[in-house]
């Protein structure tokens, strides 16, 4: 009989790479009969994956985010389940309930470094107190103690957790193995990003850059690929419009993975300009590794860790994220030379194939419940 697996999130949307594609499918491959209640968005399950469910709800404001988390609690309660999979860190006092008072096995999952989002964190215009952020910590500890495994998305995470006795693994984001296929590319040079969209993941620096570009008669596009919130789609529209950004700067909204990695694959130079915020100085992103799978050199922030992973590759370039004058050098140098993006892009492919793929994680994944 089919061992039951419930995976759950009161805030990613159901198809997440990492929750979705990655472990869920996975472990529906590896035999499980699965079940994840995550949010709804604008693509439907197809219900076309073996021993896989998929529940959805509607994303609730904070303020109403308890009636999704009592929801979710209930479920797991009542559940025949062997292994609940929790993704968020505010479900992690319903996986500390679920574990201590009704025995079930819970495995947490940790996308981020914690405390160092909540030292980032604002309340209004006032940052979250360091006691306050130090007491949360002592408690999100003393609750991950109790959890059957926790698994970091980065390695560094579990420096904040030396002293915690329960089982650890890092299972990390990395983009499937892909086949080396030649697709024809836009006939426009092609920047790319995709990902959440937010002023410190570089949206305001990559509309500068093309405003840059445009400047210097570069003939580009740009595509920025996510759901852009309301704030920054007024800022968009009217810096495009100032600018006559028009035809250079397409916001295409969310994609699926699948869909997605078409867009990469008939881009040019990727993007990842993200802030020197304490939650992305050491956590590489997962972008990154996903244009090494289609070969696609690109532009990243130039923090330590980055730049090591640069060195360590020869796969693309550095740049200060808050400067879009050095921003646009480093993709000139691309711009103006197609046969260093085409070595670039090599480099990080074999790196991909070598290291970076998803099926050396899935393998973790599948020894940590076989243990569990």
């Amino acid at each position: 009989m089919m061992k039951k697996v419930l995976i759950m999130s009161s805030v990613h949307p159901w198809n997440d790479t990492r929750v979705f594609h990655k472990e869920a499918v996975s472990l529906a491959k590896l035999g499980y009969d699965v079940t994840l209640y995550a949010t709804a968005n604008n693509h439907i399950y197809q219900e076309n994956i073996p021993n896989l469910r998929v529940i959805t709800f509607a994303l609730k404001s904070m303020k109403s985010r308890w009636k999704t988390w009592l929801k979710l609690y209930h479920i797991a309660k009542n559940s025949d389940a062997e292994i609940i999979h929790l993704h968020d860190p505010e479900l992690l006092p319903l996986g500390y309930f679920l574990q201590k008072v009704h025995q079930k096995k819970v495995i947490f999952d940790m996308h981020e470094d914690f405390p160092a989002v909540l030292r980032g964190k604002k309340i209004g215009s006032i940052g979250i107190p360091k006691w306050l952020v130090q007491l949360i910590s002592i408690t999100e500890r003393k609750m991950l103690q109790e959890m059957s495994a926790v698994v970091y998305a980065e390695n560094y995470y579990k420096e904040n957790y030396e002293t915690l006795m329960t089982k650890q693994v890092d299972i990390y984001n990395y983009p499937f193995l892909q086949k080396k296929i030649e697709m024809v590319k836009y006939e426009v040079p092609t920047l790319i990003y995709a990902g959440a969209i937010h002023e410190i993941r570089g949206f305001k620096e990559m509309l500068a850059v093309a405003k840059l570009l445009k400047q210097a008669n570069y003939h580009f596009q740009l595509l920025i690929i996510g759901k852009v919130p309301e704030r920054l789609e007024d800022y968009a529209e009217k810096f495009m419009s100032e600018n006559d950004l028009s035809e250079e700067v397409k916001l295409v909204g969310r994609l699926d993975l699948h869909e997605l990695m078409t867009y990469y694959t008939k881009a040019h130079i990727g993007l990842a300009l993200l802030h020197p915020e304490a939650n992305y100085l050491r956590s590489l992103p997962t972008k990154v590794f996903e244009y090494m799978s289609v070969s696609l050199p690109y532009v990243l922030s130039n923090f330590k860790s980055y730049e090591e992973l640069v060195n360590e590759t020869k796969s693309g370039y550095t740049a200060n994220p808050l400067d879009p004058g050095e921003i646009m050098t480093q993709i000139q140098v691309l711009l103006d030379n197609p046969q260093e993006q085409l070595e670039l892009g090599v480099n990080g492919y074999k790196q991909h194939v070598a290291r970076f793929n998803w099926s050396v994680e899935e393998r973790k994944l599948g020894e940590l419940y076989d243990v569990i």
